[in-house]
Parts: structure tokens; C-alpha cells; sequence
């Protein structure tokens, strides 16, 4: 097996569509900006090695399969964003070192923790595995491919990720092991031997204290580690939110009590009974976005416990994870897709702004009527979504007026041809070989959209779409008869057949 061959391999991913990210300039702070582009192709082993090569465009893996699981995931550990790399790329390599995880630097400067897995397996487990391990090294809340486990509908391709290795050995994008940097080949042997199967994964456990089983994953990890000096305030407050849920009445007693059994420094008197006060107002939570929670949290298993953020008292609000617009090239069509509790929904723009909107969707998607935000922390938290928004560009058939024209070119170039004039009244649309121009009635054109299941928001748009692309109204005199009918140029693949030249068209209107 080649080399381009064996990377390959490993990075099976969608069957059906590939990225491609065109870099335009190296930014200051080491982040590189370009055009994100999602081709509706399978990726080809001369995409693999175009890549290897340095080549106009870094490939971009979907790694979500047809058949919802994933050979591959990522977990992307970002020094510019919320969650910031707080050691070395070498020293975080040797907290993996006895793990299946594989160190490589991303194109920010950060790291992208690989995990290889033979078979394929279900993308849900991929993720929880993922995050499990972000957990327990400190970097909870850092983005994990695959985005989703399962696509929102048929239009839905999913996210991808730049793939590693892009100008093979001359990379900036190398594995780290032991210490030094690896060359392409020594990446894949490491990969390789790393590489794990289900059951093999399902031993890499993090061995967790009991405590807190039935609450916040992340209590979970900080008490095994010991709370942190800088960060007892906030884990003490946590675990008053904690006991409160769990135990209304005698809570402020179990925390005064976990306090001096179980952290190494307790905190004095005075500054526990200033955190009961603080957990005692009316509207109490689990500080998700603060240190150190933030940095050991899982949030999907903490929304299954029950006294978790979605259990008893969690006040669960609306919560979008992220957000991916697509676009095509002139931005006549805008899709977005958001994550919000593990699900990929897509979304209108008016859907997006407005929590009432939202909240519908959540009701019809998750089963679930989650609680509106006061709407400045709402607006807020869109906006740092969008500041930081994965654009991808469309292919101009995407859109709808796209999937429109190449039913119109169907429509009008199929086995059902007019041979003359007159056959435009039995729905059939005719090519006008002089005046370059395929003549057709409008009827006909809605009865073939409706047999083809092809959905379109009113009459008016799909007339916009005709002017659109040169379409213009006439009318015809047949057999004594004022027809109306639409006009468009002639598609370059029409067969030219030796067809009947009409009369001329009598008159616009």
C-alpha cells in the first residue's frame, strides 16, 4: 500500500462530498485565512495527494458517514479561542502518550487530538469518547468532530475538518512524539499502531471518585484531582448548586461538611458562608462557562444526570452549541444549521433570531420546551457565535433556484419534445431553432415541478427565477387560439433535432 494510500485509509470519511480550504494569507497570530468550499464529490485519491503536495487547497474530511459512524475524530484544542492551550504542545503529548490519542499541531498553532478507530464506529460513541477524554485532560468544552451524529435532512452534508500533513514532510501541521516532530511516514506508522476497535476503546476509562456519580461530570474530575487552588470559590459554589438540588432542605450543612472533609486547604468559615448566601438566591446554576468547570466539563453526559444541568431544578435554557452557514458564491441562498443538545437542526435566519421561533423547533426536534433567555444574554450569545461562524461556500446548484434550473433543464430537454408549434398545447415544451429560444406553457412547466416532488415557495418565485436566467412572456396564435406563453434560451445540451419552424410570435405582453 502507497503512502498516499495508507493516509487515505485513515481518514475515511463522508462518501459523498468532500471540502477544500483555499488559503489566501498566513494572519499575525498564526491562524491562516482562505475560502471554505464544500464539493458535492467523493474525495478522490488525487485529492488525497494534491493535498500531500501542497497543492492549491488543504483537504477537508467530512467525517461522518452515510451510515452515521465515523473512522476517525478530533478533538481541536484552540490557544486563540474560549478554551486556550495552557502548556506545550510536548507536554500535552505526554499526557496522551498512553492513550490512543495522536498529537498534531493544527493550522492555528493549537493541537488536533486524533483518535483512529477499525471498523467504523457509531458516531455517537466517537463523541462521547471524545469528550470524555477532553475532560480528563483538562480541556473540556474544546470542539470535537464529528459535529453531529446524524445529519439534519438530505441536504445536509455535515462539517469537516482540514486534514493534517497538508505539503506532506514540509508541513507546519506534523504529529509531536516523544518530543520531536514526525515526518509523514512516521505519523502513519504512529497512527497505525494506535489505531483501536470498539472494544478496545471502551478500556480507556478515566478512573473517576463516585462522588457527585449522579451530578456534573466535571465535580467528578475535579474532586478526583483535587480542586485547585485559584479555582475553590467556583468548584465550592458548584457543588452548593449540587447539593441544593439533590437535598433542598439540609444542604448548606453538606456543604460546610464537604468543605473540611474533602478540600486539602479549606475555605474559612466566613467565605463557605458567603457561597451559601450566593447559592441560596432564587435563580441558582451550575457555572458552566467559568474555570476550572469549564475546562473539565462533559456537557451531554451532565444532561443525562439527574441532578446535572438537565435534571432537577437544571434551569435549562435555550443553548446553541454552534452554528455552520452555508452560502453560495453571489449569497443568493443562506442555509444554517445549528447543534443545540447533540442535535443538528437546520434553520431559517428569522428561525435563528427569535426564541419563540426556536423554541418550536425544540418542541418538534427534542421533545423538549427549554426555557427563553432574557433576550440581551440571548442576542449576546448569538452574536459570539456568529463572530466566529464556520462559513462554507455552496456549489450555485445548491441553492434553490440551482435545484430549479436543473429541473427546468430536465423539464425542457427530456424525451417529451414539441416537434412543431402546435404541440405546445398537449404540455410539451418546443425549441425554436432560429430564434434560439425553448417555448413552453406555464401549466405544463408546475405539473412537471409537482411530478418530480420539487418544492418551490410560491408561482411568483419561480417566475422570478425565469427572469431570472432570461425568461420572457409571450403570446401564441395555435389554431385560431391566443396561448400565453413563457420563453427561455435554449439550453446548450438540447438535442437539435430537425424540427418544424413555426410562424412568427405575434406580440408581447
Amino acid at each position: 500500500m502507497s503512502t498516499v494510500q495508507r493516509f487515505m485509509k485513515l481518514f475515511r470519511g463522508y462518501e459523498s462530498a468532500h471540502g477544500q480550504y483555499r488559503v489566501k494569507k498566513k494572519e499575525a497570530d498564526g491562524k491562516m485565512s482562505g475560502r471554505a468550499v464544500t464539493v458535492s464529490e467523493p474525495p478522490t485519491e488525487i485529492n488525497f495527494e494534491q493535498h500531500l503536495s501542497g497543492n492549491e487547497y488543504i483537504l477537508g474530511i467530512i467525517m461522518l458517514k452515510e451510515d452515521n459512524s465515523c473512522n476517525f475524530g478530533v478533538i481541536d484544542i484552540d490557544i486563540r479561542g474560549h478554551v486556550k492551550l495552557s502548556e506545550s504542545l510536548e507536554s500535552l503529548e505526554q499526557k496522551i502518550r498512553n492513550t490512543p490519542l495522536v498529537l498534531c499541531r493544527s493550522k492555528s498553532g493549537g493541537a488536533h487530538l486524533y483518535l483512529f478507530c477499525e471498523p467504523a464506529i457509531a458516531a455517537i460513541d466517537m463523541v462521547q469518547k471524545l469528550n470524555e477524554f477532553a475532560a480528563s485532560l483538562g480541556y473540556g468544552g474544546s470542539e470535537i468532530f464529528p459535529k453531529q451524529i446524524s445529519r439534519a435532512n438530505e441536504r445536509d452534508r455535515g462539517n469537516w475538518i482540514n486534514l493534517c500533513y497538508w505539503d506532506g514532510d514540509k508541513t507546519e501541521r506534523h504529529a509531536i512524539h516523544e518530543g520531536k516532530p514526525l515526518n509523514l511516514e512516521e505519523f502513519l506508522d504512529l497512527a497505525e499502531k494506535k489505531t483501536v476497535t470498539y472494544e478496545e476503546l471502551e478500556n480507556y476509562q478515566a478512573k473517576l471518585v463516585d462522588l457527585f456519580s449522579d451530578g456534573p461530570p466535571c465535580l467528578q474530575h475535579l474532586m478526583t484531582m483535587g480542586f485547585p487552588e485559584g479555582g475553590r470559590n467556583i468548584s465550592l459554589f458548584n457543588v452548593g448548586v449540587y447539593y441544593r438540588k439533590k437535598n433542598p432542605d439540609d444542604w448548606q450543612e453538606d456543604l460546610m461538611k464537604f468543605n473540611y472533609e474533602h478540600v486539602s486547604s479549606p475555605l474559612p468559615s466566613s467565605e463557605v458562608n458567603g457561597l451559601v448566601k450566593a447559592v441560596s438566591k432564587k435563580e441558582y446554576a451550575y457555572t458552566c462557562k467559568q474555570a476550572p468547570i469549564f475546562n473539565y466539563c462533559e456537557k451531554s453526559k451532565c444532561m443525562k444526570r439527574e441532578y446535572g444541568i438537565g435534571g432537577i431544578g437544571g434551569g435549562q435554557t435555550i443553548e446553541i452549541d454552534s452554528i455552520t452557514k452555508y452560502e453560495t458564491e453571489n449569497r443568493s441562498s443562506v442555509r444554517w444549521y445549528i447543534e443545540i443538545q447533540g442535535e443538528r437542526i437546520e434553520v431559517t435566519t428569522q428561525q435563528l433570531l427569535e426564541q419563540n421561533k426556536l423554541q418550536k423547533i425544540c418542541v418538534e426536534k427534542l421533545n423538549k420546551c427549554p426555557a427563553k433567555m432574557p433576550i440581551q444574554k440571548w442576542e449576546q450569545r448569538i452574536n459570539d457565535l456568529l463572530s466566529t461562524v464556520e462559513v462554507i461556500q455552496d456549489p450555485d446548484d445548491a441553492s434553490p433556484q440551482g435545484q430549479f434550473e436543473k429541473v427546468l433543464d430536465s423539464f425542457l430537454t427530456g424525451k417529451v419534445q414539441a416537434r412543431h408549434k402546435d404541440e405546445i398545447m398537449n404540455g410539451k415544451p418546443w425549441n425554436d431553432i432560429e430564434a434560439e429560444k425553448v417555448f413552453f406553457r406555464s401549466e405544463d412547466l408546475f405539473i412537471y415541478l409537482e411530478s418530480r416532488r420539487f418544492r418551490y415557495p410560491s408561482q411568483h418565485q419561480v417566475w422570478s427565477w425565469l427572469r431570472s436566467i432570461g425568461g420572457d412572456r409571450k403570446t401564441f396564435r395555435i389554431k385560431g387560439k391566443v396561448v400565453k406563453v413563457w420563453s427561455v434560451p435554449t439550453p446548450e445540451f438540447y438535442e437539435e433535432d430537425d424540427l418544424e419552424i413555426p410562424s412568427v410570435v405575434e406580440e408581447e405582453f
